[in-house]
């Protein structure tokens, strides 16, 4: 399977690395959007190892993270015609991040 980012993840993708570079520094910005990446991309494979969102059948998530407890990040994604795993947002754990999903759905 081929993973897509769609413009809005690597726009999230980049506040979150603007946010850990202000907090943390440019290095771990690095580091972390590097981890977030290859995680990611690790759905080629394991893509329907995520949860389906909610009501949305055809959306799937996945929870990732650096350590079992604390915070990380949300990634949803949509798998097109078995061949395309679509990354499509972003979002950090502590974010209701299913209200955002909706509302930014809602504007398509």
């Amino acid at each position: 399977m081929i993973v897509d980012y769609t413009p809005e993840a690597l726009i999230d993708l980049n506040v979150i690395w603007d946010w850990n570079a202000q907090k943390y520094g440019n290095v771990h910005a690095n580091a972390y959007i590097e981890f977030l990446r290859r995680e990611t991309d690790r759905l080629d494979t394991e893509y329907g190892r995520g949860r389906i969102v909610g009501a949305i059948s055809t959306l799937r998530y996945r929870l990732i993270r650096r350590r079992k407890k604390g915070y990380g990040h949300v990634v949803v994604y949509e798998v097109k015609a078995g061949v395309l795993v679509r990354i499509l947002r972003y979002f950090h754990t502590a974010q209701d991040w299913q209200t955002k999903l909706a509302a930014d759905l809602a504007d398509r």
